[in-house]
């Protein structure tokens, strides 16, 4: 699980945004191209879906119950994130956001969430 969240996280969502011209970890306002190909087409926030993946891998590689609870709280502040970044990126894209989320409705998990 930790390594498949590294590779989603950085393999293939900066990977991404590199590619349109997007430096990963900018703060959304800064962006200047809404990026709707590779991962992102699939789920509009695959960073952190990756993000998310890693929390969870660490617990289960140190095999340790009370990992879990930061793992959660990881968790529950990644998706409150992703989603005021969605409110950001509408603000700024307006139209061209509110179509690449008809489109693309899955945040983190095509056809789950």
């Amino acid at each position: 699980m930790l390594v498949i969240g590294y590779v989603i996280h950085l393999g293939y969502s900066h990977k991404e945004l590199k590619k349109g011209g997007v430096q990963a970890h900018r703060h959304s306002i800064q962006v200047r191209t809404l990026v709707t190909s590779g991962p992102y087409s699939k789920v509009r926030h695959p960073g952190y879906l990756g993000l998310v993946l890693i929390y969870f891998g660490f617990t289960l590689a140190f095999a340790v119950v009370w990992m879990l609870v930061p793992a959660v709280i990881f968790t529950i502040l990644t998706c409150l994130s992703a989603i005021k970044e969605e409110e950001l990126l509408e603000e700024q894209f307006g139209k061209e956001y509110q179509e690449y989320a008809r489109k693309v409705p899955w945040r983190f998990i095509p056809r789950i969430v």
